[in-house]
């Protein structure tokens, strides 16, 4: 029992797991869930396909490629004309567990759960920085207090809360050095694999990370031959493609996902030329400027240059590969000319941020000269260390308590918001930092916690997540106070236990209660519901997108569009044209809406190419219309012109109308009318079209004006042909046997019915036979997506 105490549950072990617990603990404290920037919105919108429909492209978001300029889209078009995210595929995996177990566990809000994922990432790292300073010889104390400085004294606690990519690269970077430091002391051959496909994965969140790889390798030279440089050539070489094959692995990953997104294994969706030849300006942004500098957000960091000359004495290669890793993204960044968008100081830095804790380690401890013990000592510092450490803690304590995308919109309000204020004033004035607006925007109006909201204090929750802060806490000190026994490793699991299960507690309880995805009766959820599983659904909701991503469970494919005041992109095209293609019913759904608005431009399309059938209210201003789209089968019907008479006299002739003989139930029957007038109308008729038993009664039915309303008669010009679409949703309950289908049209504002030359109120179009139910599915031509893509996207 001791000797699986000692080999499994060190104290060394122990003593990291309990300070990423206690991070944890804290993070989720400070825990609010949802969006905040566009960018996680991108990246968790491929995680969303992936789990539900085992597919890659985002075009549930297909709006946001044209809510902004292309330069700030955040996705591409890819081979097959759907929409892809230009985002790191790595923090899309990542999130898939959460989600998946979020989609399959009864009122888990999906996106709720995945978002306590860079919490994880980042207490983790604390963990794996714990690990690090062990190995080097640190103290247990002075370990703790540095990978706490690490999770509650930088911007990585502000970046717990987000879904940015960063944690993540921040967390494999970790881990890499860690692995590979491992190796050196162990000559394990499996973490060397491991910390090459660790750095493989850094690379496949954020393809700048694979310069960083560079850094690696050389420390992993030097190891290596220091080691024995004696040794025979092909045994160095050997070491260094073993850490190869492991990142290859993760390479393997991105090529496919290139591949899968552009048919080029190469293209990431990235432009590449986002260069500038300010250094020096770009550098002072990124360490000094109150809009971005790391030093500004998080002033301890400063103390690691003073540190790293200690740091380099004491343990030269890790010091060198800190520097490495440190200055080589502070000088990539220096020079990338694109903005970092809405973030809290740089999150470009957030990644190497741990290497810098690590070089403040030799500030920190006194090495004592009897049996070369150490520990954690800040008497002789404490006069400028303290003062230093404290603001930083109190400036993560308003970056997590007040929401700083607030201070940031008002930002941009005042400057401008070309390129994110990156070529404003606000780079240069210290009176428009964040951390001044967030002590002016302090209030429970603007808070980012979840349970201090205007609406009401959650006692409950907070109370609880108290509970876990100070019993973690506890854990910890225990922990480090007592050598690895069987008490001590039963009180870290129970203490483990409760946190997991508290934590999917109040996760169920938050998606009860924040309002931001509004009430689970919300109409806009009633009507996703309604629709049949695995049906097509055009959504123009741009400003509720977030509510189905966390609580829609059925895999109901979305493809998302926006109002629009000019006309639709040319590459929206193909996404609308393959959602009519070799289908036979789709929906729309719109919330705040109303019918026939200028600037759904996705409605005015639907209604030249797809045939309405229904078009149903809910709740809070949400509208589900249901359109027949498979118009392959139909047959037209008159030889003759019919016309209806205008009580002035005029006449409006019907052409030519085409349905099918035949339909199934629980489908829509596609009818198209081909209309014409020889002198301009007055009043705008409205359409009728019946489905009638043999008896003579009435079935089914559909009113509306020609094209769903964005053609009124009103503006026909004299000897126009007007072609309009119209669909009968047939009910599933509805008998076989042969029913009329009739046509007419009446007068809205009173109700009365058109009547043609022969006297009667409706044309006879003929026979429809109903067949037996065939159930609704989707289906694809990936083919008809490359045709329509190359066509409107090159040329």
């Amino acid at each position: 029992m001791n000797y699986i105490l000692n080999r499994y549950f060190a104290t060394e072990k122990l003593i990291a797991f309990s300070v990423g617990l206690l991070l944890f603990n804290i993070y989720f404290l400070s825990y609010h869930g949802g969006f905040h920037s566009v960018d996680e919105v991108s990246t968790y919108a491929v995680t969303e396909s992936l789990v539900k429909f085992a597919k890659l492209n985002t075009n549930q978001i297909a709006w946001t490629q044209w809510a902004t300029t292309q330069a700030e889209a955040q996705g591409f078009f890819g081979w097959d004309g759907s929409v892809y995210s230009k985002k790191g595929f790595a923090i899309s995996l990542f999130q898939a567990p959460l989600y998946w177990l979020a989609l399959h566990i009864p009122n888990l809000g999906m996106l709720q759960t995945v978002s306590i994922l860079s919490a994880i990432l980042t207490a983790g790292t604390a963990m794996l920085i714990v690990r690090f300073l062990q190995r080097l010889g640190y103290s247990h104390q002075t370990s703790i207090f540095v990978a706490l400085i690490y999770g509650l004294a930088t911007i990585a606690w502000v970046y717990a809360k987000y879904l940015f990519s960063s944690p993540l690269a921040g967390f494999l970077l970790m881990m890499t050095a860690y692995l590979l430091l491992a190796y050196k002391h162990e000559r394990s051959t499996w973490r060397l694999g491991l910390a090459g496909f660790c750095g493989g994965l850094a690379v496949l969140t954020r393809a700048n990370n694979l310069l960083l790889s560079g850094i690696f390798g050389i420390y992993l030279m030097v190891i290596t031959f220091m080691d024995n440089p004696s040794r025979r050539r092909g045994g160095h070489v050997g070491t260094i493609i073993i850490f190869i094959i492991g990142a290859m692995l993760a390479g393997m990953i991105l090529l496919w996902y290139n591949w899968q997104r552009s048919g080029n294994p190469l293209q990431t969706g990235y432009d590449l030329t986002l260069f500038t030849s300010n250094f020096l300006l770009g550098l002072y942004k990124l360490l000094f400027s109150p809009l971005r500098g790391l030093f500004i957000y998080s002033p301890i960091l400063i103390l690691s240059i003073w540190g790293w000359v200690r740091f380099r004495r004491e343990h030269p290669l890790e010091a060198w590969l800190c520097f490495g890793l440190v200055s080589l993204n502070v000088l990539l960044f220096s020079f990338w000319s694109s903005g970092e968008g809405l973030s809290w100081g740089s999150r470009f830095m957030v990644p190497i941020i741990p290497f810098m804790v690590i070089c403040l380690t030799p500030m920190l401890e006194h090495k004592s000269s009897i049996l070369g013990a150490s520990k954690l000592a800040l008497t002789d510092k404490a006069c400028f260390v303290t003062p230093i450490l404290l603001f930083s803690f109190i400036i993560q304590i308003l970056g997590v308590a007040i929401n700083p995308w607030i201070f940031l919109s008002q930002l941009q309000q005042k400057f401008g918001g070309e390129f994110f204020l990156e070529k404003t004033n606000a780079l240069y004035d210290f009176s428009t930092s964040q951390i001044v607006g967030q002590i002016k925007n302090w209030g429970v109006q603007n808070s980012d916690l979840i349970w201090w909201q205007p609406q009401a204090f959650d006692g409950l929750a907070f109370g609880i997540s108290m509970m876990l802060v100070m019993l973690s806490g506890w854990l910890l000190y225990h922990v480090y106070k007592q050598t690895v026994q069987t008490t001590e490793v039963l009180k870290t699991s129970a203490v483990l236990a409760l946190t997991i299960v508290t934590t999917f507690f109040l996760l169920i309880r938050y998606n009860q209660t924040d309002p931001q995805f509004g009430g689970h009766d919300y109409g806009y959820l009633q009507a996703l519901n309604d629709i049949p599983e695995g049906e097509l659904v055009i959504t123009v909701a741009e400003n509720d997108y977030h509510i189905p991503m966390n609580r829609l469970k059925n895999k109901t494919p979305l493809l998302g569009f926006s109002l629009n005041d000019e006309p639709l992109h040319p590459t929206a095209y193909p996404l609308l044209e393959n959602a009519v293609h070799d289908k036979s019913r789709l929906w729309m759904v719109t919330v705040g809406k109303q019918p026939i608005e200028p600037t759904n431009r996705v409605e005015a399309w639907l209604a030249k190419n797809a045939f309405k059938a229904t078009d149903t209210w809910f709740a809070d201003e949400v509208r589900l219309v249901s359109y027949g789209v498979n118009s392959q089968s139909l047959e037209s019907q008159f030889s003759e012109k019919i016309e209806f008479q205008e009580p002035s006299g005029n006449g409006i002739r019907l052409i030519m109308v085409s349905y099918p003989h035949q339909v199934k139930s629980n489908q829509i029957l596609p009818v198209i009318f081909e209309w014409q007038i020889s002198t301009s109308l007055q009043t705008n008729y409205t359409i009728f079209l019946q489905l009638l038993s043999s008896e003579g009664v009435l079935v089914v039915q559909h009113d509306g004006q020609p094209q769903g309303g964005y053609a009124p008669m009103q503006i026909w010009q004299p000897n126009e042909v007007i072609i309009d679409r119209h669909g009968l949703a047939i009910p599933e309950t509805l008998p076989c046997d042969n029913y009329r289908l009739i046509a007419g049209l009446y007068n809205p504002a009173n109700g009365e019915r058109l009547t043609t030359f022969m006297g009667n109120d409706f044309v006879e179009l003929g026979v429809v036979t109903i067949n037996e139910m065939k159930s609704a599915h989707l289906r694809d031509e990936p083919s008809y997506l490359v045709r329509k893509a190359v066509h409107y996207i090159y040329h």
